[in-house]
């Protein structure tokens, strides 16, 4: 609960405390003069601990009123923190990390090297305190580079070639292998994830056209002049699947509604596309185009005029978004002063910089005994947990957290707490030892780093073979959920699966991407606004898995956008449309399935046509 929440309260509670004041004054003088009460319109006290105590009583009725508000929050926050936890906490910093090659490496280099998902990088220090970040995507570090990339129009594909009906443009993409491998089969490289940058209209366009607009894709080897056809476009969208989240994620919850938080918290995770390379090595060489042939891209439209302009510098390899957050090890302090709860304990991260720590999330408690083999963890579950009552008895022992943001205005993180309780809900004392495991973020000091150090900006421990780690952009600041009244109760409205969410038209579409929206931006407020209709239709269709064949019903689902909408944002319709797809098929039985098309508002045209799709297995 924030000053700037608590304030209008608390001016509000001490009107009507004064107002009182003004009629006691008047209808017993004698008490009055007693406590020195003035009854002016600046009624008060003009003893000033009288008056101390008026405004004391004033700011606690403040908190009573604003906690009655918050249309009691201990449920809505004790549902969300067992379900969807990122609900709760602040969504933290946020860039893309590029691990440079330089020609010389890349030469020198035998085989192709992984650095995994997860692995720690940090900054130098700012403040006093090192800017910790962590990698969301395995990043592969080759001697393959893209030496070169171009649109153009169809006018310059060999004559003997037969182009599909249709095709308007051309994207190719230049590999060249900088080592001494004689193909990339040697590489054993099978794909390559390529991040594209530029400005929010050319990436919107330039992302599209991977996803949306490929017709046919070829391979043409270094001076062979001869292109070979590939089996369909070997360009597909990544960081759609729960592995690649920023932030940490239940197994058993949706994971739609994860990608939808982090569409509009940080739309630059879903600019990342993987070429399958599998097919182009067979065809030998160290050097090779993939030509892409598009549709819908005649020359005088404004997207052809858009990517007119690309070149290497807008597909860059060695990326990966990263999110600060790293683990920690807790230890409790004092018993806290500011917490609702009676016997609640001031949680730390037990760091050396813990001014520049902030708790994400308390991960685990463990209470710690000695035994004849040497200590050893006993894990505690969470009070509010799918776990709790497993272990049942009056005198088990549960932990439960409390996350609340700081009051000191621009403050990074939150104030933790820590209380024990027993299986009866009787608060215990906390254990001797304890083992706390906790995720932290450095706050809102990420988006105060200077990036384009010629040095670099991040470093890993034991160092690695990319010349240096750069950050693209500035990190992010930190996005806090909404607070505002009822806020949470319309989310969990939005969450309770319903025939309303696909009848009620686009209303409860743009409803459910409100809630979502973060950062509240200009752009994304267009987007949301650009979801015009949304309508169903029961179809059957001839379905055919590995152990079934048949004719099913579903439903198919008609989205109209506004195109110019989905420009501000950068990332385009197809990220959109994928997430919405994946939201959609939660309102359906596994015995039946779902199919998106997205049409579009202004001429009425089909822009996209999503799989049909029961749960998360498609259906072909």
């Amino acid at each position: 609960m924030s000053p700037e929440d608590l304030l209008p309260y608390y001016e509000r509670e001490l009107t009507f405390l004064r107002q009182y004041v003004r009629e006691f004054a008047a209808h017993y003088p004698k008490i009055a003069s007693r406590l020195s009460l003035t009854g002016g319109m600046d009624s008060g006290s003009m003893d000033l601990h009288v008056e101390r105590l008026v405004e004391s009583f004033a700011l606690m009725a403040a908190r009573t009123a604003r906690s009655i508000d918050d249309d009691y929050p201990r449920f809505t926050e004790a549902l969300f923190e067992t379900l969807y936890p990122h609900y709760l906490r602040a969504f933290p910093s946020c860039s893309i990390a590029h691990f440079e090659m330089d020609s010389g490496r890349a030469a020198q280099m035998s085989a192709a090297v992984t650095v995994p998902r997860g692995t720690q990088l940090y900054s130098r220090p700012l403040r006093g305190s090192k800017i910790l970040f962590r990698t969301a995507y395995d990043v592969t570090l080759s001697p393959l580079q893209l030496t070169a990339a171009q649109f153009r129009s169809i006018a310059d594909v060999p004559r003997a070639l037969r182009l599909p009906a249709g095709a308007t443009a051309l994207i190719s993409l230049t590999f060249a292998i900088q080592s001494a491998h004689p193909s990339i089969a040697e590489l054993n490289v099978e794909s390559v994830r390529l991040y594209t940058q530029g400005t929010p209209l050319f990436t919107a366009v330039l992302r599209d056209a991977l996803s949306m607009k490929a017709l046919r894709a070829y391979v043409e080897p270094a001076h062979g002049g001869r292109w070979i056809e590939l089996d369909g476009s070997p360009c597909t969208v990544a960081g759609m699947d729960c592995a690649d989240s920023l932030v940490p994620y239940p197994e058993s919850a949706a994971s739609a509604y994860l990608l939808l938080t982090e569409f509009f918290a940080y739309p630059e995770k879903f600019g990342f596309f993987d070429c399958d390379l599998r097919q182009a090595g067979r065809v030998g060489g160290r050097q090779f185009t993939i030509h892409l042939v598009l549709k819908e891209m005649p020359t005088e439209s404004a997207a052809a005029h858009a990517l007119a302009t690309l070149d290497e510098r807008h597909l860059v390899l060695g990326c990966t978004p990263v999110v600060n957050l790293f683990d920690a090890v807790g230890k409790l302090g004092e018993r806290s002063s500011t917490s609702d709860a009676a016997d609640a304990y001031v949680l730390e991260a037990d760091e050396q910089s813990a001014h520049a720590c902030a708790i994400y999330s308390v991960d685990s408690v463990a209470q710690v005994k000695a035994s004849p083999q040497g200590n050893q963890a006993e894990p505690l579950d969470p009070l509010h947990s799918l776990r709790h009552g497993w272990h049942a008895g009056a005198e088990t022992l549960y932990w439960q957290a409390g996350l609340a943001r700081r009051a000191t205005p621009g403050s990074p993180g939150a104030d933790a707490t820590l209380t024990f309780v027993s299986g009866a809900l009787v608060h215990r004392s906390p254990p001797a030892a304890l083992d706390i495991r906790l995720t932290c973020s450095n706050g809102d000091l990420p988006e105060r780093l200077d990036c384009g150090s010629p040095m670099g900006d991040l470093m890993m421990e034991g160092g690695s073979l990319a010349r240096r780690i750069a950050l693209l952009h500035r990190p992010t600041r930190p996005l806090h959920p909404r607070h505002e009244r009822g806020a949470q109760w319309r989310l969990i409205s939005q969450l309770s699966l319903n025939a309303v969410s696909l009848t009620g038209g686009a209303g409860p579409v743009r409803e459910l991407l409100a809630l979502h929206d973060l950062q509240r931006s200009a752009a994304s407020v267009r987007l949301i606004d650009g979801v015009v209709k949304l309508t169903q239709h029961a179809v059957t269709a001839w379905v055919t898995e590995r152990h079934f064949a048949g004719i099913v019903r579903g439903i198919e689902l008609h989205l109209t956008i506004d195109e110019d909408a989905f420009a501000g944002m950068g990332t385009g319709i197809h990220a959109f449309a994928q997430i919405v797809d994946r939201l959609l098929r939660l309102h359906v039985t596994t015995s039946s399935f779902t199919q998106l098309i997205v049409f579009s508002s202004r001429t009425g045209d089909m822009l996209l046509r999503c799989p049909r799709s029961a749960g998360n297995g498609f259906l072909t």
